[in-house]
């Protein structure tokens, strides 16, 4: 049996070329906005601590202008509203208005040819900010976020832990979301507690910001809290893939999958999974503190059996929506299609279990209605799922 090998880490020269790990810190704030240092100090701050990528993300201030040798810093912003969202690799400032949207920010960054994340989701309440976003509404954004920041030190400092099970809940659904581990410096209470303590690992051949780009959109980097991951191998058998995973200094590795729940978990610093039978795993190392304290971690991005949403995107959809929505009775599903092709369209949970088909057929191109009817079944989110030659896509829709 002939074996695809189609993601391999540090032991990958032959694939990447002469790659390697390059560590980057994508949040933290200098004195164009409420952080403590000027941009070059900052950067010759973290440049000690060993970072070679950089990207300042003032609020709703674009530093790109910074230079220090040995350090490539990407012109970010965080964009500032109800909600704080990172822009990366931007040309110009984005200015949010008082009644701004994230879907405003992700078509802003986007319009600029750039990559968005969306910092510190986690729950509430806060006393200040309404920072709290929930799985159906990240479901909802559209072309985005590419990140979610899964480790964040300064919410980790006075919340409970960043939502994991949101992150799941997501790739559940088949929204293509990596995950990311930040400082979030300004300093705000001690620099101790906030420096060089979430970042990521981002596998380049070279460092350009090209190549940055590339393996952030692609997901070829993890997160970190101070675990490292030697090797990371993913073989594709055509009906089955095995993950292994390897650290120098992990102790224990859990591998969680659908629906927020762990599929299996090791002792020790080496581990392998088969992902056959669900349609996503993902790998966290754990290195245990004493008693319980400073325990550290590592995050590879979600492998999938199949290509979801964001992985191989198509052309040949010119149009898939529901309507009216919200709905409590009848809804219109209208496709167009430019091939010829097996379409499958169904109303899942969302976690995405099929609860109603809509259309399972061969079809031409051309304009389609499908009615449906929803009085049925409860209140709710619910997603509207379209799978299409190799293309995944997903509706959030609310059954009034």
């Amino acid at each position: 049996m002939k074996i695809n090998v189609i993601y391999l880490l540090l032991v990958a020269n032959v694939i990447y070329g002469q790659g390697r790990y390059y560590k980057a810190q994508m949040h933290c704030h200098s004195t164009n906005s409420d952080g403590s240092y000027t941009p070059v100090a900052l950067v010759n701050k973290y440049k000690a601590a060993g970072y070679e990528i950089m990207m300042i993300t003032d609020h709703n201030f674009l530093t790109d202008s910074v230079y220090v040798p040995g350090v490539l810093c990407i012109p970010s912003e965080e964009i500032t509203f109800k909600r704080h969202m990172n822009g990366f690799f931007l040309k110009r400032k984005i200015q949010p208005t008082p009644e701004f949207t994230c879907q405003q920010a992700i078509d802003s960054v986007i319009s600029q040819g750039g990559l968005i994340q969306l910092n510190h989701y986690c729950p509430g309440p806060f006393t200040d900010d309404d920072w709290e976003v929930d799985a159906p509404e990240i479901i909802s954004f559209q072309n985005g976020p590419h990140m979610l920041e899964i480790w964040n030190t300064g919410t980790e400092g006075v919340q409970t832990h960043d939502d994991k099970s949101i992150w799941d809940a997501v790739l559940t659904a088949g929204k293509v979301v990596w995950g990311s581990a930040t400082d979030d410096f300004h300093p705000s209470v001690l620099e101790s507690l906030e420096f060089n303590k979430g970042w990521n690992m981002i596998w380049l051949d070279t460092l350009t910001k090209e190549a940055v780009y590339d393996a952030l959109l692609n997901g070829r980097f993890y997160a970190s809290t101070g675990v490292i991951i030697n090797e990371f191998m993913v073989n594709d058998y055509g009906t089955y893939k095995t993950v292994s995973v390897s650290s120098s200094n992990a102790t224990k590795i859990k591998f969680w999958g659908p629906n927020h729940v762990v599929l299996q978990e090791n002792n020790g610093n080496s581990a392998s999974f088969i992902l056959q039978n669900h349609s996503y795993v993902r790998v966290e190392l754990i290195k245990e503190g004493f008693l319980g304290t400073g325990t550290t971690y590592a995050w590879t991005q979600p492998v999938f059996l199949q290509n979801p949403t964001g992985i191989e995107e198509t052309n040949d959809i010119a149009e898939f929506k529901i309507y009216p929505n919200p709905n409590k009775g009848y809804a219109n599903v209208a496709l167009t299609i430019k091939r010829a092709g097996n379409v499958n369209i169904s109303v899942c949970t969302l976690s995405g279990t099929e609860i109603l088909p809509v259309c399972h057929e061969n079809l031409e191109p051309n304009q389609y209605i499908f009615q449906v009817s929803v009085a049925h079944i409860s209140s709710g989110y619910y997603l509207l799922k379209l799978i299409y030659n190799n293309t995944i896509r997903t509706i959030l829709f609310e059954k009034l």
